[in-house]
């Protein structure tokens, strides 16, 4: 099965979209340790995606940093986004990681397909 067809998957986005972010990323560290060849960078960026948000959410201004820049770095080694729009997150994740450090809350981006509405919930 594809990863982008995989359920598990498709819940743990649908989680991080509906700020579920603990439980999005339990979800995504699973499927890293699942992930084969060119599905372990785009899961590792959602895994640090939504721990980089729970951290933030619960007042860990450095560790959310620090997940957040782990995710650009991912990012970059993604060879196949399997349709997710990586550029606007990585814009997403730059801003995020200027209000964070500035201590503002932050709102959170949702996890999109390119060209279409967000996936899932």
């Amino acid at each position: 099965m594809q990863l982008q067809d995989d359920p598990r998957f498709l819940a743990a986005i649908a989680q991080f979209n509906a700020g579920e972010f603990y439980d999005a990323g339990d979800a995504f560290e699973e499927l890293f340790f699942e992930a084969v060849r060119d599905e372990v960078e785009l899961v590792r960026v959602m895994l640090q995606v939504s721990v980089g948000a729970y951290h933030a959410d619960t007042g860990q201004r450095r560790p959310a940093v620090e997940r957040l820049e782990e995710a650009l770095l991912a990012i970059d080694r993604v060879t196949n986004d399997r349709g997710y729009d990586l550029v606007r997150l990585r814009g997403d994740i730059k801003g995020l990681m200027r209000e964070i450090r500035a201590g503002r809350v932050v709102n959170w981006p949702r996890v999109r397909l390119r060209g279409g509405p967000t996936n899932l919930s």
